[in-house]
């Protein structure tokens, strides 16, 4: 099967929008997506398949092999940003399934 390279994004802890980053919806992320910051790359399927390997690597230590870690995150979790590279689609991480936004370049 087949790996695509994803760019994960998200939230400084600091940020003022993270405490209510799972309740904004795609347009309110996608209006403060130059706040997100660059935090790792994950070979994977498709954006579920991102979604488990983040939240299963403690449970599987052979899953950090697909993670290249650019700085400290959490598990990808609702409100975070996956970059399709392949595609160059953006989606949000919804509360059920992914919205497609149009993400701004960060700083």
């Amino acid at each position: 099967m087949k790996f695509q390279r994803y760019a994960v994004y998200q939230l400084p802890f600091e940020n003022e929008n993270c405490r209510d980053l799972s309740f904004m919806s795609p347009s309110e992320i996608e209006r403060i997506s130059d706040q997100f910051e660059l935090v790792a790359y994950f070979d994977a399927r498709d954006l579920n398949h991102v979604f488990s390997i983040s939240n299963c690597c403690g449970e599987d230590p052979r899953l950090e092999s697909l993670i290249e870690r650019i700085q400290p995150m959490h598990s990808v979790s609702v409100g975070d940003i996956i970059h399709d590279l392949e595609s160059d689609e953006t989606w949000a991480v919804g509360n059920y399934g992914f919205d497609l936004i149009n993400m701004k370049e960060c700083a």
